[in-house]
């Protein structure tokens, strides 16, 4: 299974830590063995969040040299890719079935792209046999490697924000990704604005639904989670949080967006168990 998270201009939407917050819903909560990465060659930021460097971090180069996507494309391209082939790829977040696969340390971007092109969508079905849902955060724009993931994919989350800007764009310059399995995600919400998610569906009523849109709310508290690289804690110290506390409503709104994403995916969740776990957790 591929979710690839999309958003039609980059930078504005909360593309990367809309995925970090209900990917890691779904792989805590619903126990799913899930695998997080990006195709960006610049201008990504999945991995501080969750181990507190980045791959393209100089100071960090080491740290990352026999992990991530240059890695398993060498040993992909050597022999048929294992388990453990990918096990040692990744960084495992402990005490959960989510991994990082970080991105790549190559500066010749040229060289990224021509390798990412002639071997991704086989690396791709290859790990799906390894994984239950492989995460993609993937270039905005008309990219065309994030064309060519798409394509491939089983769902596009498509990432928007309340800014109708943002959104005709989608409408007007994408309609043939509107014909395929979409989830569409408001990032960095904000309830009080006119254009709130009941007024953008009713607008935009002939693509979006209730059971295909929802909202990840701005949150300070997981925006600092993000820049202090604990947004793993994060999510966890929250899942069973009570009516009264400060990230009930975030934390609620994740967990919509992940039911309805596998909803829409056709993943089995147990959503009784998983609110049992929510209650033993607080």
């Amino acid at each position: 299974m591929k979710i690839v998270y999309w958003s039609p201009m980059h930078g504005q939407t909360g593309t990367t830590s809309n995925m970090l917050a209900s990917a890691l819903y779904i792989g805590i909560q619903y126990r799913k063995k899930s695998l997080l990465m990006h195709t960006h060659f610049n201008l990504n930021n999945l991995e501080a969040p969750l181990v507190g460097s980045n791959a393209k971090n100089a100071d960090s180069i080491g740290y990352f040299q026999d992990v991530g996507l240059d890695a398993l494309v060498r040993t992909f391209k050597a022999s048929r890719l294992g388990k453990e082939d990918l096990d040692n790829c990744c960084i495992s977040i402990p005490n959960t079935l989510v991994s990082l696969l970080p991105g790549t340390t190559k500066h010749n971007q040229a060289s990224y792209a021509y390798e990412m092109n002639m071997v991704i969508l086989n690396l791709l079905r290859s790990m799906e046999e390894l994984v239950d849902i492989i995460f993609i955060d993937v270039c905005s724009g008309k990219h065309p490697l994030s064309r060519k993931i798409i394509d491939a994919s089983d769902i596009i989350v498509i990432n928007l924000s309340q800014n109708t800007g943002v959104i005709e764009n989608c409408f007007y310059n994408y309609p043939n990704l509107l014909h395929q399995k979409v989830f569409y995600l408001v990032g960095n919400y904000d309830d009080n604005s006119k254009y709130n998610i009941r007024n953008i569906r009713r607008h935009y009523r002939k693509y979006m639904k209730a059971s295909n849109s929802g909202i990840i709310p701005y949150n300070t508290a997981f925006h600092d989670a993000l820049c202090d690289g604990r947004v793993v804690d994060f999510i966890k110290d929250n899942l069973g949080c009570d009516k009264d506390d400060e990230n009930q409503y975030f934390i609620t709104k994740v967990r919509e967006v992940a039911e309805k994403i596998c909803k829409l995916a056709g993943l089995e969740i147990d959503i009784e168990e998983s609110k049992n776990r929510d209650e033993l957790s607080t």
